[in-house]
């Protein structure tokens, strides 16, 4: 029997552990009401017997569940919406700013294309006229 008893505070114990950081991690938003209403529930102990008050709290837990999933959920893809409208806005404003380099470049390479071809075309009246 005593081990039976350790063996389930220590059950209960690690659930709480391992609960804690769930617990203190920041809720959704609309998700802070669900400790008023364990609350109660713990407070009816008194008058609900143990496996009516169990019932309650897991069914509880279930309802305050699927409310966290959604919001979550929601969340979730609110979040990637606007991260897809981010990344496609940085794709156009990159692509804007490849096609202007890419203008300046071409330009450039113009006018140094055209500086060559005079300053070889200078060179080479220049190397006709030096001719015997």
């Amino acid at each position: 029997m005593k081990k039976r008893v350790i063996s389930t505070l220590l059950a209960a114990t690690s659930i709480v552990a391992l609960s804690a950081p769930v617990v203190l991690a920041a809720p959704p938003a609309g998700a802070t009401d669900h400790g008023a209403a364990v609350a109660a529930i713990a407070k009816a102990v008194d008058s609900v017997s143990g496996q009516a008050h169990g019932a309650a709290v897991s069914a509880l837990a279930k309802t305050h569940g699927a409310e966290i999933s959604a919001l979550a959920k929601a969340q979730g893809a609110a979040a990637s919406a606007a991260g897809k409208a981010k990344g496609a806005a940085a794709a156009a404003a990159g692509k804007a700013n490849g096609a202007a380099a890419a203008a300046a470049g071409q330009a450039t390479g113009d006018a140094a294309a055209a500086d060559g071809q005079a300053t070889g075309a200078a060179a080479a009246a220049a190397g006709k006229s030096h001719q015997p």
